[in-house]
C-alpha cells in the first residue's frame, strides 16, 4: 500500500462518521479486526507491538504510522522487531525518516536467545530372550557436548535384572557398536527397539529382584529415577493372532525345525532337570539286569517321555511362552514369517496345556539333550 493509501485509511479509521463495514470493505479485512484498528488509535498511548502486528497487514501498517506521527517511538521500534516481514520493513523505514528529523531513537533491545529444540533420544536396541531367559537392552541418552551416555543392561524373566553398565561413547564409536550387535542379528535376536519399550524392559526386570533376591546392580536405582516413570511394557503377544485351526496346526507340527535356527539351536531344558534325567539314564544303561539291547532302549526312550511330560510344570510353561512369543516377534520384523507363527503357535500351545508330546519344539527342548545307542533321542 502507498503511502497516500495508508493515510486515506487513517482518515477512515478516525473518521466517527464511517463505519467499520465500509472500511473492511476498502482493505478486505474483516470487519471485528477494522473496529479494532479503529479503537486501538483511540488508546494508541497503550497499544502495544503485539496488538499491532496481529491486525491484518494494512491496517497494521495505517497504525503504524499513526504511532510515528505521534512519537510513539517505542512502538515503532517494537513493531520493527517483528517476525512479520512486511510490517517490520515499513516500521524500520518509519524509524529512519524518524531519525533523520533528530528524533533519538532506541536501541532495539537484543532478541531472546532461542535455545536449540531438544534432541530426540537415539534409538535403543535389545535381544530377544535366549534359552535361560536373559535378554540385553542397550539404552542410549543424549548428553550434551560429551556424547552418548549408553546403559547396557541384562535382563532375567526370573531373576530381574542382573547387570547395568553405564558409559559415555561417542557418536561414531556407537553407530560402529550397533552396526556390529545388528550384523550378529541372527544368533542374538537383535532390533531395535522405541526408546520407551527399552526403558519398560529394565524397570521391568528390575521389579522382578524384590521377589527372586537377585542382588540390584550398584547405581541402578538412581539412574532409573533419573528416567522418570517408564511406559506399560508391551504385550508380546501383540500382532500374533492366532491362525485359523488347520494353518495352527500346520504351524504347530512344524515346531521342532525352529531348534535348527542360529537363534534356538542353543535352546535346552533347565541344567537342573537334565542332569537328573542324565543320572537316571545313566543307571539304566550300567544296569546288569537291562541285558537286552533293546528292551535297555525301549527304557531309554520311556525315560525321555516321561522326562518331557514331567519337565513342563505351569511356571515353565508360562515362561517359555513368554520367550517364544518374543522370539517371535523378533523373528515376524526378519522377514520369517513362516518361523514366526510356528513359535507364537508352540507359545499358545503351551499355555493352552496342550501335553508337551503334542508340542514338538517343547518335546525337543527336553528330548535334545540325550543321546541315546549312539543317536539324539
Amino acid at each position: 500500500m502507498s503511502p497516500l493509501d495508508t493515510a486515506g485509511l487513517l482518515a477512515l479509521l478516525r473518521d466517527p462518521n464511517v463505519e467499520s463495514a465500509q472500511i473492511a470493505e476498502a482493505t478486505g479485512a474483516p470487519r471485528e479486526e477494522a473496529g479494532r484498528a479503529a479503537r486501538l488509535l483511540l488508546t494508541l498511548s497503550r497499544a502495544r507491538p503485539e496488538e499491532v502486528a496481529t491486525l491484518p497487514a494494512p491496517l497494521a501498517i495505517a497504525v503504524l504510522h499513526a504511532a510515528a506521527q505521534a512519537g510513539r517511538v517505542d512502538l515503532v521500534a517494537g513493531l520493527a522487531a517483528r517476525e512479520e516481514k512486511e510490517l517490520a520493513k515499513e516500521a524500520k523505514r518509519q524509524l529512519h525518516r524518524l531519525k533523520l528529523r533528530g528524533v533519538a531513537i532506541p536501541e532495539a533491545p537484543p532478541l531472546p536467545a532461542v535455545p536449540p529444540p531438544p534432541e530426540p533420544p537415539p534409538t535403543a536396541y535389545g535381544s530377544t530372550f535366549d534359552g535361560s531367559g536373559e535378554r540385553a537392552v542397550w539404552l542410549p541418552r543424549n548428553v550434551p557436548g560429551r556424547g552418548l551416555e549408553v546403559a547396557q543392561a541384562v535382563c532375567s524373566d526370573q531373576r530381574g535384572l542382573v547387570e547395568l553398565h553405564l558409559g559415555l561413547v561417542g557418536r561414531k564409536e556407537w553407530r560402529a557398536f550397533v552396526k556390529g550387535l545388528l550384523e550378529r542379528g541372527a544368533t542374538m535376536g537383535v532390533a531395535d527397539l522405541p526408546w520407551g519399550e527399552a526403558h519398560a524392559r529394565i524397570a521391568a526386570a528390575r521389579s522382578l529382584n524384590e521377589t527372586s533376591g537377585q542382588r540390584v546392580p550398584d547405581g541402578a536405582d538412581q539412574w532409573l529415577g533419573q528416567l522418570g516413570p517408564p511406559p506399560p511394557l508391551a504385550d508380546p503377544a501383540a500382532g500374533l493372532a492366532p491362525l485359523d485351526a488347520e494353518a495352527e496346526a500346520a504351524a504347530l507340527a512344524s515346531s521342532a525345525a525352529l531348534h535348527q535356527l542360529p537363534l534356538l539351536r542353543g535352546w535346552l531344558g533347565e541344567e537342573p532337570f537334565l542332569r537328573e534325567v542324565a543320572a537316571r539314564l545313566d543307571e539304566v544303561e550300567k544296569s546288569p539286569l537291562a541285558v537286552d539291547p533293546a528292551a535297555r532302549a525301549a527304557r531309554l526312550r520311556d525315560l525321555v517321555a516321561e522326562a518331557v511330560d514331567r519337565y513342563y510344570t505351569p511356571e515353565r510353561r508360562t515362561r517359555l511362552a513368554g520367550r517364544l512369543l518374543g522370539v517371535a516377534g523378533w523373528l515376524a520384523g526378519a522377514g520369517q514369517g513362516d518361523q514366526a507363527a510356528a513359535a507364537a503357535a508352540v507359545a499358545r500351545a503351551l499355555l493352552a496345556g496342550i501335553p508337551p508330546a503334542s508340542i514338538p519344539f517343547a518335546a525337543r527342548l527336553v528330548e535334545k539333550a540325550f543321546r541315546l545307542d549312539g543317536a539324539a533321542v
